[in-house]
């Protein structure tokens, strides 16, 4: 069995390499391929321009690869400054950045552990590896030092904070409205719920996760990377932080022009966590053993977004009505617990033209839900009565998209526009736009709808077609 390749002889211009990285280096030198995980090499190069021309400068300056993973992933030492060390970050291969450890130190101690939060490096398969490279790190007598926590992201995005608005949720101003449903959870899963719809920056957040998981809270998400999990395998926890929750109740909260402080969105909660939830077994093995317990089910999902079957049935509770949190218990050959905030589906995130035409069309057919839009009323009627276009709504009324409870809450509807918006099942709004206006070559090398503006004719025009696809939707009245 071929060994990991080692060339830490030398860093790139401007570098050194510290001695525990070539200490460390030339016994991951003599290890077996694949059993610390799935990288080729430990080696010092400069990290490409192709990443980020415009902050490559920055980043060869400042820091250089040493691995890269299997998915084209880099990870990096980054000189945080003169008196802290030098930390570890990962260039994702999809164009995220994120802090792995604040120090070489930490990283090497978190790989041992399998808590890197990389698969490649805590696959199950490295079990054996890395208790060696536990050992090793123990006979080196190698401790973390106590440093800063240091957040890749925002200093690659400038590390200048974007002064708050009087939008700006502060780090209390979570709401809370406790169901009776609540109560009666366990006191693990009920101080789990309780952080749900929280900033990470805020100490009740910082507390549970450090403490009582033992993890560490990400310090931002970015446009590239908008949710970060955090897994804590052993306390039966997983997390998810996230600023794109969308609900009005949770706007983006900025750190830097890019990044952002996110929230605690979601929680799966797993048989770990050492009690039941609402008196359900873990080990059920059948939907009426849960019946049994809760009642009848809340309903039933498909297994999948592409599916119509509705084979999955689950029980859902409100925990806080201020704060939108809700559990869901689901069947599917084993139960799956989760906590989240209540979240919208984004049928459109970048809104365009097409956005607004659709926007105009459902204000005339009755498919919006008009209670979304308390601030705008005046404007959505006009809309309705063509003395507005769709495009004007949609630029004053959804900043962040259109989202599917932007729609009228009708059985089915939801659900065929997210497979409408998304390419689903034969369903395609860009198909039908193209079938309508005809098509020409887009900006990024895709054919699109021949559509500049969102006019009352453009909508007349395509209205015969949007009318057979919503037609078990369709209000009596039509346009004015």
């Amino acid at each position: 069995m071929t060994s990991y390749t080692v060339r830490l002889s030398a860093a790139p211009q401007g570098h050194e390499i510290p001695p525990l990285l070539a200490e460390v280096g030339a016994w991951i030198g003599e290890q077996p391929h694949g059993t610390l995980g799935w990288f080729d090499a430990l080696e010092a190069t400069d990290i490409p321009e192709e990443w980020s021309p415009e902050k490559a400068d920055r980043l060869r300056r400042n820091a250089f690869a040493f691995m890269s993973l299997a998915d084209g992933s880099l990870l990096v030492l980054v000189n945080t400054g003169v008196k802290t060390p030098p930390a570890v970050a990962l260039l994702g291969s999809e164009g995220e950045a994120r802090t792995v450890a604040n120090s070489l130190e930490e990283f090497l101690t978190l790989w041992s552990q399998g808590e890197t939060e990389l698969h490649e490096l805590d696959d199950e398969e490295g079990a054996s590896g890395r208790e060696a490279l536990a050992s090793w790190l123990k006979a080196k007598k190698v401790k973390k030092p106590r440093a800063k926590a240091f957040d890749f992201a925002a200093w690659l995005d400038g590390d200048a904070a974007v002064p708050p608005t009087a939008q700006t949720p502060t780090v209390a101003a979570r709401k809370s409205a406790p169901t009776p449903v609540m109560k009666q959870l366990g006191p693990k899963t009920q101080q789990l719920a309780s952080i749900l719809g929280t900033r990470a920056d805020a100490p009740g957040v910082i507390a549970y996760v450090t403490e009582v998981l033992g993890k560490k809270v990400p310090p931002s998400t970015s446009e590239n990377t908008d949710s970060v999990n955090v897994s804590a395998t052993k306390h039966g926890v997983e997390l998810v932080f996230s600023h794109d929750i969308l609900n009005d109740a949770y706007p983006p909260v900025p750190k830097t022009a890019k990044t952002f402080i996110p929230y605690v969105s979601y929680a799966w909660v797993r048989a770990k966590i050492g009690e039941e939830v609402l008196g359900v077994p873990w080990k059920v093995t059948s939907e009426a053993e849960i019946t049994k317990v809760l009642g009848p089910p809340t309903g039933r999902r498909a297994a999948f977004t592409d599916e119509d079957e509705l084979t999955v049935a689950y029980w859902a509770y409100s925990l806080d009505t201020a704060a939108h949190v809700e559990l869901k218990l689901s069947f599917d050959e084993s139960i799956t617990v989760t906590l989240a905030v209540k979240s919208a589906g984004a049928l459109s995130r970048h809104s365009d033209v097409t956005t607004g035409l659709f926007v105009g069309y459902a204000a005339t057919r009755g498919l919006l839900d008009t209670s979304r839009f308390p601030a705008h009323r005046e404007l959505l009627e006009a809309v309705a009565k063509r003395k507005a276009k769709g495009s004007e709504l949609v630029k004053q009324a959804l900043p962040r998209g259109l989202w599917n409870d932007h729609l009228r809450d009708a059985p089915g509807l939801r659900q065929l526009a997210w497979r409408w918006f998304h390419n689903m099942k034969g369903l395609w709004i860009t198909a039908d736009l193209k079938e309508t206006f005809g098509k020409r070559a887009g900006p990024f090398g895709h054919d699109e709808p021949v559509l500049d503006d969102d006019t009352w004719d453009a909508v007349d025009q395509a209205a015969p077609l949007l009318d057979k696809r919503f037609a078990a939707w369709l209000a009596d009245r039509g346009p004015e």
